[in-house]
């Protein structure tokens, strides 16, 4: 920790990398609620960046590890080293292997370390090894966050060690840059060929099996099954494997090949966002949505299961509808439920923005994690952190 005269404080976010999903989202979301709240931010990556210098800028510094393993002695070096030299206080680990990392590095003195537990549940906490792992490192660990209840539940029961260090905030989200918009609302409509009065029904994720993005095709053509007479159209945002990719083209049946239109990974989501009717999410895993919270801050209202923490991000029968479990019937019954009636969809887009508004600000995600690295430095004694607040 750097002397008592100190002015601010230093946070190294430490992940495997830093590549696009929702995990970067989320950390560059805090990064840049804490940098408004006078706060440093640093930005590690274990084995390599998964991104170009502009995604990097916003940090005060930023380095590669190039891991080669667990006991990399020479990554372990170059981690204390930075930390030594970058004076960093706070090494908020995004994954348990950075956080293993962090602990290996400076295993008794050194900057506060807490985790960020972002993994679905068969990740992280499966095996054994893991949570003999998780138990050791939660001896360096001063914290470990969920950003779910349903997450901080799993991770208390599944891991052994002091349950008092495990807490819940929510993830945020730029509210700024997610909102409703009229012009990229017609914009999106007018790419995808929707006309004013087509449902526009728009999925997003990896094209791998967690997410779901088959069940989300299989149930939209369920629901078209069940109303022909419907205009309705489906975009699909993201990208996967050849052979994954290969495999979600295969499920389009020859009838809604003109209905349904793979658009590819999109960097800008928000600008597709507002065009959406309805946010149809398939997701068989989901720790917490962050794409979901994005969706409602657009206005758009969502379909999805009942998994993971899906349900502490979505207000079933008031920002959407949630089926009971993730099948391609369930989903669009739910979706059937929602778009069959043009008032209550409307409704539960404009709270959905509400919502949004009030669960996801930007600033009281940052602020709650400041108060736990404030926490954790009052708990260690240490008496140098004055971010503005």
């Amino acid at each position: 920790m750097a002397e008592s005269d100190c002015e601010s404080m230093n946070v190294l976010h430490l992940t495997l990398s830093y590549s696009n999903g929702g995990r970067r989202e989320a950390i560059a979301t805090l990064a840049e609620g804490l940098s408004g709240l006078g706060v440093g931010n640093h930005l590690g990556c274990l084995e390599e960046f998964g991104c170009g210098p502009d995604k990097r800028a916003m940090y005060a510094g930023s380095f590669n590890l190039d891991r080669k393993g667990v006991f990399d002695l020479g990554a372990l070096r170059r981690l204390s080293a930075y930390c030594r030299e970058q004076v960093i206080d706070v090494v908020h680990a995004h994954d348990a292997a950075s956080a293993t990392m962090a602990a290996l590095a400076m295993p008794w003195r050194g900057p506060l370390l807490l985790m960020t537990f972002h993994r679905s549940r068969s990740f992280e906490t499966a095996r054994f090894r893991d949570r003999l792992r998780n138990a050791v490192v939660g001896l360096r660990v001063g914290a470990v966050v969920t950003a779910s209840e349903e997450r901080r539940r799993h991770y208390i029961e599944r891991n052994y060690g002091a349950t008092s260090k495990v807490s819940c905030i929510p993830l945020g989200i730029d509210l700024a840059r997610f909102a409703p918009d009229p012009e990229l609302r017609a914009r999106t409509r007018r790419v995808v060929g929707a006309e004013n009065g087509t449902l526009l029904v728009g999925t997003v994720g990896h094209f791998g099996v967690d997410k779901g993005v088959d069940l989300a095709i299989g149930a939209f053509q369920d629901f078209m099954r069940r109303r022909p007479e419907c205009d309705a159209r489906m975009v699909v945002l993201g990208h996967g494997t050849p052979a994954e990719s290969d495999a979600l083209h295969a499920l389009v049946a020859p009838e809604f090949v003109d209905r349904i239109v793979f658009a590819g990974f999109q960097p800008d989501p928000e600008a597709w966002f507002p065009g959406f009717d309805v946010f149809l999410h398939g997701a068989r895993r989901e720790a917490f949505g962050l794409v979901l919270a994005e969706a409602q801050a657009c206005g758009v209202p969502v379909v999805a299961a009942r998994v993971g923490g899906i349900a502490e991000v979505v207000v079933d029968s008031q920002t959407g509808c949630l089926a009971p479990v993730p099948t391609m019937d369930a989903l669009a019954g739910a979706l059937d439920d929602l778009a069959s009636n043009e008032a209550v969809r409307l409704t539960y887009a404009s709270r959905a923005v509400e919502h949004a508004r009030r669960q996801f600000n930007r600033c009281r995600y940052a602020e709650d994690y400041l108060q736990i690295y404030q926490r954790l430095e009052a708990d260690s004694g240490r008496k140098c952190i004055h971010a503005d607040t």
